[in-house]
């Protein structure tokens, strides 16, 4: 890139945003979940209750207990309080670690925490959550479950069990109860949804696994005990930030720019999505005004001087790594409209705006390439699709036949024994062996490579990608839309004539806009599959929140086709899963172009191929656009790369009328000698370095001069005499230019220069797995 005077600035990162808080923090030292005489009780007192909420007969555990409850008081009495709760805060334990790390004999430290387990179950002493996490005593939790309310767990067990909760996540999850209620020193009817988060918050500092708060928290909420979202983690998420939040996190350091641009948000706002509310934030505060203030140090002023305007307007030019910017056209648009809106508001509300009104640094001038940009950015489109549609039958048979090589290992890796080694479609596996008995995996070990990998989690990737390339390309929808679908999004039409007419409903998306259309046969056998996979066993589909990328929100609970079970629950699937799903099947058969360049697909590309197979096959235009749902038919114009199929059929009238008036005797057979003549033409194309591709009938125009002709195309077995050929002519330039011999020397070069050319494109082709050399068939 050209030196411009300027430097290019690397966007920052934003920073994450913490979640807010819960509620008030309580006063610790005032918690009791005891009788108020317990909370004070002298030690004989101590031993009574705890020997009431756990009772033991025999004398020897008796006396274990008591000198457990007397090494806990004796240490807690060394710190001020009139309670044992006050003087458990006021010892600082609660937020020192581990319990009693300091203690240098580890008898006293087991008689210290088996004492605190006492007077925990007893309701006495209620420790804060970096105590309960850190001191890794997890007999407590049992213990506490068996004193404190054991029916009140038990629902909750119960609860677990039936949302289909796995024992081992079952018995963390009660874990997490316990821990809330000796935390909180709640009953189980008191416990909020505030109470669980400040649970799970403190796990998750720790970087404790989430399943188990996630199966509570749907246990708790199936009960009625707990408020708010079905889900925790769509109750522990951020949501939408505000508009203040979202121009804060770019730190614009001119206070009145940072209000102004608020304003001109908030004014915005409400006829936009969040997505587009985000993105036009980014380029005012970030690109545009954040550009200027790190280039420009104490600007306050909207009026830029032409330099400063110009300076800018370069730098938007290129991305941080020095590639052009693809949406410069939309910066500048949406920068034009925020100095125009302002300008118009100055005339309309003056007291508000008027003091910002200010000549715009985007000219006419500035916008005159969009249209050509625009243009050279569907002509690309248009390439892309129709070279991916050449492509489109590979990907579909690659990944149905992935799908059937996955399902028959998972059925002959179910049946063998460990060790056993067994074959599918031609490839040798050796079963292996599971890690624990209760493990729901079935692994195995491909052959001879080694590679290890879970049969089932592969069945459920072949058949998702399948299913998702399928409903793509023969919907048309958006990746959005797709993972959308729900059970109730397939209807019936019934015509006057009785025949009843499958629909799909696409609920309102990115328009707004719903839109419904018939469901082809092909459609409806992959939705078929799709709903017999995630039906449950009671013959219904699990309902499941999505959470929405753009519009950072959860929606509702309902009946998802694309969901997949997660811990005690289920999720929806994220368009990135989509993504990699396509990638790692196009990994298993590799398309490339004929550059050699390697295809990729992505979902919005079988929107694109869709939309471009019903416009050409006679779908009329109007009807694409509705079925895409599309506002404007331009938009469905621009995606849909049609054949001028008008031209095509006028130009083969004319070649065809054209080669009927040519003499008939250009049509006749050849003899013998001509047959001869024609083959040994092409044999003399034959040459050191390649072929010869200039037409029959032509002599060498260049006399020979293989090496700088266009004509010749180069061959990969010829890789080691084309890189010989480097050399030499290496060696002779710096002959020429020792001898001064500077004619000869610019000779050279421009040979070297196509020779050069031409072994890279030799090297394309053997990098890309193409030869010349003849392989046997068969």
């Amino acid at each position: 890139m050209p030196a411009t005077g300027h430097t290019v600035t690397a966007v920052r990162k934003t920073p994450a945003v913490a979640p807010p808080p819960t509620q008030p923090a309580a006063d610790r030292a005032r918690l009791g979940a005891c009788v108020t005489q317990l909370r004070d009780a002298e030690f004989e007192d101590l031993v009574s209750a705890s020997l009431r909420v756990l009772p033991v007969t025999d004398r020897d555990r008796i006396n274990r207990r008591r000198a457990a409850l007397r090494a806990v008081t004796t240490w807690l009495l060394a710190f001020d309080g009139t309670t044992w709760q006050q003087r458990w805060v006021a010892g600082g334990i609660d937020t020192s670690g581990r319990a009693w790390s300091d203690e240098p004999s580890r008898t006293r430290r087991g008689l210290l925490i088996k004492g605190a387990e006492m007077l925990i179950c007893c309701g006495v002493l209620h420790p804060d959550y970096p105590w309960l996490l850190n001191t890794g005593f997890n007999s407590l939790f049992g213990t506490y479950q068996r004193a404190c309310d054991p029916a009140g767990f038990a629902r909750v067990r119960d609860a677990l069990h039936a949302q289909g909760t796995g024992d081992r996540v079952a018995h963390d999850a009660l874990y997490h109860l316990a821990r809330i209620r000796i935390a909180t020193a709640k009953r189980l009817e008191d416990i909020t949804a505030e109470d669980v988060l400040d649970c799970q918050y403190a796990l998750r500092a720790r970087r404790k696994p989430c399943t188990p708060g996630e199966a509570l928290w749907r246990a708790l909420h199936g009960l009625g005990i707990i408020a708010g979202p079905a889900r925790l983690k769509a109750a522990m998420h951020r949501g939408q930030l505000s508009v203040e939040e979202l121009v804060d996190r770019h730190r614009l350091a001119c206070r009145p720019v940072r209000d102004l641009i608020v304003n001109y948000l908030r004014e915005c706002a409400p006829a936009m999505d969040y997505g587009s509310l985000s993105n036009l934030t980014h380029w005012l505060a970030e690109l545009f005004w954040g550009d200027l203030e790190r280039h420009h140090p104490g600007i306050d002023s909207l009026r830029l001087p032409p330099d400063v305007a110009a300076a800018w307007k370069q730098r938007i030019a290129t991305q941080p790594d020095g590639r052009p910017r693809s949406e410069r056209y939309g910066l500048l648009t949406a920068v034009r409209a925020f100095y125009t809106d302002i300008n118009q508001w100055a005339y309309e509300d003056p007291a508000r705006w008027a003091t910002w009104a200010a000549p715009c640094p985007v000219t006419k001038a500035d916008l005159a390439a969009r249209r050509k940009h625009k243009a050279q950015v569907t002509a690309r489109m248009h390439a892309r699709t129709r070279t991916l549609a050449e492509a489109l039958p590979h990907l579909v048979a690659t990944a149905r036949s992935r799908r059937e090589h996955a399902r028959t290992l998972l059925a002959a890796a179910r049946a063998a024994e460990p060790g056993t080694v067994l074959t599918v479609d031609g490839t040798a596996y050796r079963r292996m062996a599971n890690n624990t008995a209760k493990s729901l995996r079935v692994l195995v070990q491909a052959l001879p490579t080694g590679t290890q990998f879970d049969t089932v989690k592969e069945e459920a990737e072949a058949f998702w990608a399948w299913a998702a390339i399928e409903v793509l390309r023969l919907s048309g929808c958006r990746i959005e839309e797709v993972m959308e679908l729900t059970h109730l999004s397939i209807r019936r039409y019934s015509q006057p004539t009785g025949e009843v007419v499958p629909l799909l409903q696409i609920a309102p998306s990115k328009m707004d806009a719903e839109r419904v259309f018939p469901i082809s046969p092909e459609l409806a056998h992959v939705l078929a599959q799709i709903i017999d996979r995630v039906r449950g066993a009671d013959g219904t589909i699990p309902r499941c929140s999505r959470f929405d990328t753009h519009e950072r929100v959860y929606g509702p609970p309902l009946p998802h086709l694309f969901q997949r079970p997660i811990g005690s629950g289920h999720q929806v699937f994220s368009p990135e899963t989509v993504r990699k799903w396509l990638e790692r099947t196009l990994a298993r058969a590799p398309l490339h172009d004929t550059d050699g360049t390697p295809l990729r697909f992505t979902p919005h590309d079988f929107r694109r191929l869709f939309a471009t197979g019903a416009v050409n096959a006679g779908l009329p235009i109007h009807i694409a656009a509705a079925l895409l749902g599309h506002r404007n038919l331009n938009t469905t114009q621009g995606y849909a790369a049609v054949y001028p199929d008008e031209v095509i059929r006028t130009y083969q009238v004319f070649i065809f009328s054209r080669r009927a008036e040519r003499p008939t005797e250009e049509y006749r057979q050849p003899t013998e000698a001509e047959w001869a003549e024609f083959e040994r033409h092409f044999t003399l194309r034959k040459v050191a370095y390649g072929n010869c591709d200039r037409p029959y009938g032509t002599p060498c125009v260049h006399e020979h001069a293989c090496v700088r002709c266009p004509m010749l195309r180069t061959e990969p077995s010829r890789l080691p005499l084309l890189r010989e050929l480097e050399d030499n002519l290496a060696e002779r330039i710096a002959e020429a230019q020792q001898r001064t011999w500077l004619g000869e020397v610019e000779g050279l070069r421009q040979t070297l220069t196509a020779l050069r050319e031409k072994k890279e494109h030799a090297e394309r082709l053997t990098a890309a797995g193409i030869t010349d050399i003849a392989q046997k068939l068969g």
